[in-house]
């Protein structure tokens, strides 16, 4: 095995159902939509990625991009139906003019997707609901379908775990990285999606490691100049970094992030894309470089509260 080798990742919040807020009406026009596959296909294939990830994405998406991408596997979990409850399926209606193949077996046609360009080989993927962890900030406020999407393939010369997840203020960062570990063991993980918190949020210090928190995880974006950081370019229109591709620590390194805009714009966030550099595995939560360097007083016992 070599001592170190090159993983190019990307994650990409499509919006393809539209959303409450309305951001997404501008991008899910037929004009545009007829360019999601060759445009998402294309920057795949530029930039020779390794492992993509898609949230908020729908079924009928799945057929297209494997068709623009022969050779990557594409992995998909569905957990709802894109609209929510009690309104018109969006996934159905938006995307049948390009395809007959909107809706799978179970209908659930909302939801999160790997693409893997050397397949996927070991255990079955890992397709879980999560739990919420707390009531909604607001009390009028509907509690949706939240889902993690893991599978396991050859990156660079060794078995990775792969992983994409989308998460509300409902379900904790906390909630998705102990199931990605029962899942994964000590194979190396990267772990992708949006976690609809900034890199400062206080949940997020129990994925971070680095020094920057009490996880085991590196991020893309989180050493640009040498010095670790919580930070990153923004992922959204709106300016907000939310969406991350974050690796074990003892697995990967972060070797740099380039958030990228399609022409025309497909989502109201931006494709996020990464390389991580893998290493030889040091022991589980070692640290490496930055062992040690996260504030004592920030140091405690999982679960104990202060």
């Amino acid at each position: 095995m070599a001592d170190t080798y090159r993983v190019s990742v990307l994650t990409y919040n499509v919006c393809a159902a539209g959303n409450r807020a309305g951001t997404c009406v501008r991008d899910l026009t037929p004009e545009r939509r007829k360019t999601w596959a060759g445009q998402v296909s294309a920057l795949i294939r530029s930039r020779d990625v390794d492992v993509a990830s898609f949230t908020e994405m729908c079924y009928a998406q799945v057929g297209l991009l494997r068709h623009a991408l022969p050779g990557y596997r594409l992995v998909w979990y569905g957990y709802a139906k894109g609209g929510g409850p009690g309104h018109e399926d969006r996934c159905r209606t938006l995307w049948s003019d390009l395809t007959p193949d909107t809706v799978p077996p179970d209908g659930k046609t909302f939801g999160v997707a790997l693409a893997l360009k050397n397949g996927i080989e070991g255990p079955p993927p890992l397709r879980r609901l999560l739990r919420a962890d707390h009531a909604p900030s607001t009390p009028d406020e509907t509690i949706h379908p939240r889902g993690l999407l893991c599978a396991t393939g050859r990156i660079g010369p060794r078995r990775s775990v792969c992983c994409v997840t989308h998460i509300s203020d409902t379900e904790t960062p906390r909630q998705v990285v102990d199931l990605v570990s029962a899942y994964a063991g000590d194979a190396p993980v990267i772990l992708t999606g949006d976690f609809n918190r900034e890199p400062g949020h206080t949940q997020l210090t129990d994925v971070y490691g680095m020094g920057l928190g009490l996880g085991g995880y590196t991020e893309v974006d989180a050493e640009p100049c040498g010095v670790a950081r919580r930070g990153g370019e923004h992922t959204t229109r709106g300016g907000r970094k939310i969406d991350y591709i974050f690796a074990s620590e003892a697995d990967y390194h972060p070797a740099g992030a380039e958030v990228v805009r399609t022409d025309p714009e497909l989502s109201d966030h931006l494709a996020l894309t990464g390389t991580l550099i893998g290493t030889e595995p040091r022991p589980r939560r070692d640290g490496g470089p930055w062992r040690g360097s996260y504030p004592a007083s920030a140091r405690r016992r999982r679960g104990r509260r202060r």
